[in-house]
This record gives C-alpha cells, structure tokens and sequence, in this order.
C-alpha cells in the first residue's frame, strides 16, 4: 500500500469504522482524479462498482471518454453502469445553467443507482484542489461559514476520500502506476471561473506565497471547526424560539433572533435569503412566500412555515361506509348507540338528516354554514377570523360537504342542521386521523 492509498484507507476508517465491508459506487469520468480513485479503491480490496455520465457535449470527445471507462473497468473486472444525458436540451428546457443541470443529471441518477443496487456509499473523485477552488468560489458568491468551508467529506451517503490528497499526489500515483487517462478539453478553457482560478489566479497566488495552498486549507479547517461549534449553538437556539405545532413550524421573532439565526432555520424548508430579508422587510402581514414543498408568511410575532398541500385532486367522493386512506384517514361508520366523546377528529351526523354520497374538498371564498352551538349561519371566512387562521392555516382547511351544504369543518367544527338530537335513532359517525391544530 503506497502512501496515497494509506490517506484513503484512514479516510473511509475515519468515515465508517467497517467501510471494508461496504458497497461503493464511484463517478468515473475518465479524467486524471476519478481513474486513480478507481485504481485506488480496486488495490484496496474493496467491493465498489463505478457509473459514467455523457453528457453528450463534446461529440467524440465525449464518446470516447466513455469507451476508455468500458476499457478500464473491463481490465479491472469491474461491473460499470453507462447513462447517456441530453444535457444542453434539459438545461434550456429548466432555464439551467449547462454546468448546473449537468450537476443535477448526474447526483439523480447516481441516487437512483444507489438505491436500485443498495450501494451504501457514492463516491467522487474531488480533492485538495478542489477544495480550495470552491473556497474561493464561494467566497466571491458572499457565503456564510458553511459555504466557505468549502466542500464536505461527506454529505449524506456521498463521500469524498480523496479530499486530503493533492492534484500534485494524485499525478505522482498515476505515474508510478503508469496510469493512462483522458483530458477533458473544456477543463482548458479560461471562460469558466474554476478553471480561471485554477490556470491564472493560484499560480499567480503561489508566486506571491509559497505556502498559500497550506495556508488557505489551514483556514478550511478552522471554519469547519467553528462551524461545527456554530451547529450546537443554532440548535440550541432554535429550541428556544421554534415551536412545532403538527406539520407547522412557528418561529418567534419576538425574541428578537438574528437574522443568521432566522436564515439557518428557513433555508432548512428550501428559503433562501432574498425571500427572507423580503418577508422581515414587509410590512404588510400575511405575504406569502414559496419554496418547492413550504409556504411562508409573517404574523405579528412570529414567522409561520407549513408544507404546501400536495393534494392531487381538488375533490374526492365517499360512497359508503368504511375507512378511506385518500387524502388522509378517514372512517365512516352506522351507530345506533353510541357514547359521544366531543373530540375535534370526530363528527356525529344525524343518518336521517344527511346521507352518501359525501364529498371532501378545500374551502372556498363564499363557503358559509351554521357552525353548532351558534345561531344563524355564518361565511366560513368570518368564522376562521374568529378562530385567528392565519393564511397558511385556511389554506390547510378541509370541508366535508353533503348535498351540496357545508356539513364539517374537518377538525374543528360541524354543522348545527346535522346534529344529532334526543330523537336520533341511527348515527353517521366519522373519525379522521386529520387535525389542523394537532
């Protein structure tokens, strides 16, 4: 085992203390980095597969760096996976950048890989030049702690053991083992920031200081470490101002947190920090704001994140008694004797005042009804300000209705016409699982 293997060997260890008797599967581009780690991983023994991407952006460069990979991993015996991406069309198509789609075409599929063949790692070629690379990225982008720490060891299932070995090893080891590969073209070109900084700039940075490469990845591991002091802190303080109330976070800006604070808790829902110094800015209440799977908004004291519903269908029909699974658990029941227990997931109907088929949907504006224990009816509009909803909160609401009436506000309250009386003979009983203030 030469020296360059024994830094990986510690790496995994320090990873995982069985990482030999784990599954890897290792991106091979065919470039300089992922053909040593190939190499790298076979000397060790251990059991990895690898998977190659083309992008299909330099024509035969392209098709001939993936017939090097079916070359090396036949030479090695090395079962190898093979996709084939339309990069350029699937990144005007999302309004990507190239370089970003490809990024994302890559991490699906590799996932993907992952879980059809139950790999317990992916692993990727990314090493100390790298990581100082991305340093510097990050740093003109205006990154925090986290992103200025540059490139984790691991994230998720996907590591990177190379990441304590240098360009400068990784080229010795090809050489000693006399390792052939191929040269990416586009890594050549001055128009892409990495490659400007790694061609012009730090050469340029090293003529000046000899030693800034160690200096600079000094500076990486001592924001790793405040980072780390940084996540105790913010957990910490999180506990203190977020209160979960079923599937809703609110966060208590009351307490005056700091806006670091704030951004670390939203950008966990998908937030980023334009839409959260928008919201702290506005002073209008009830804004709301969007991530993939979240809603936003700001009341009075506090700032409100719910996930957004992901119904697929904006009404479902119940025909006869039993328990349904769509879009939550519900439970239609007949009673003749029943022992009421006035709980918000329980609805008693009187059976000869209401009948099938019933049907669930989100409320609307216009929707009115006669709330029980009130006289008179009643906007169902009016009736969540009396409950102080906040948008997220109506938005969450659903409505049992029956001919066409309004017969549940499901959770929270039925309505006075279904009620059941002294002279009830037959129950509709309906148990849900659903609560919007659970």
């Amino acid at each position: 085992m030469n020296e360059l293997e024994e830094k990986v060997s510690c790496q995994l260890a320090q990873l995982d203390a069985g990482f030999s008797t784990k599954t890897y599967l290792l991106a091979a581009s065919g470039g300089s980095d992922s053909t040593c780690l190939v190499n790298v991983f076979s000397r060790l023994g251990l059991s990895f597969e690898i998977a190659h991407c083309n992008f299909q952006l330099r024509g035969e460069e392209s098709n001939g760096e993936e017939e090097f990979v079916k070359d090396f991993a036949k030479g090695l015996n090395i079962k190898a996976h093979f996709v084939h991406f339309e990069t350029k069309k699937e990144a005007e198509k999302n309004k990507k950048s190239i370089q970003e789609k490809a990024r994302s075409l890559r991490y699906d599929w590799f996932n993907k890989l992952k879980d059809e063949y139950n790999f317990d790692y992916i692993v990727t070629a990314h090493h100390q030049d790298d990581l100082i690379e991305t340093f510097f990225i990050n740093s003109v982008r205006g990154a925090g702690v986290s992103g200025l720490k540059s490139i984790p060891i691991i994230n998720n299932s996907i590591i990177r053991p190379l990441l304590k070995v240098s360009k400068e090893e990784v080229n010795n080891y090809l050489t000693d083992f006399n390792l052939s590969y191929r040269n990416d073209s586009s890594n050549d070109s001055l128009n892409y920031s990495r490659n400007y900084l790694r061609h012009k700039i730090i050469p340029a940075l090293d003529n000046v200081h000899p030693n800034a490469k160690k200096g600079l990845l000094k500076t990486i591991n001592n924001l790793i470490d405040t980072e780390e002091y940084l996540s105790q802190k913010i957990e910490e303080d999180k506990s203190r101002i977020i209160v979960k109330e079923g599937e809703t976070v609110k966060i208590a800006i009351s307490q005056n947190p700091t806006s670091f604070l704030l951004f670390k808790i939203v950008n966990e829902y998908g937030f980023n920090r334009t839409q959260l110094d928008d919201l702290l800015a506005s002073e209008k209440r009830g804004s709301l704001f969007y991530s993939d799977l979240f809603v936003m908004l700001k009341e009075e004291d506090s700032i409100v994140i719910s996930p957004i519903s992901l119904a697929s269908v904006d009404q479902y029909e119940f025909n006869n008694f039993g328990e349904y699974k769509e879009p939550f658990n519900l439970v239609f029941s007949e009673e003749n004797n029943v022992d009421i227990k006035f709980q918000d997931n329980i609805a008693y109907f009187d059976a000869e005042k209401i009948q099938f088929p019933f049907f669930l949907r989100k409320w609307k504006s216009g929707d009115v009804f006669f709330p029980l224990g009130m006289n008179g009816k009643k906007k169902l509009s009016d009736f969540f300000i009396d409950l102080k909803l906040n948008r997220i909160e109506k938005e969450q609401i659903w409505i049992l209705e029956n001919n066409h009436q309004v017969c549940w506000i499901v959770g929270e309250r039925i309505d006075n016409r279904f009620k059941i009386t002294k002279n009830t003979t037959k129950i509709i009983k309906i148990v849900t699982k659903y609560n919007l203030f659970s």
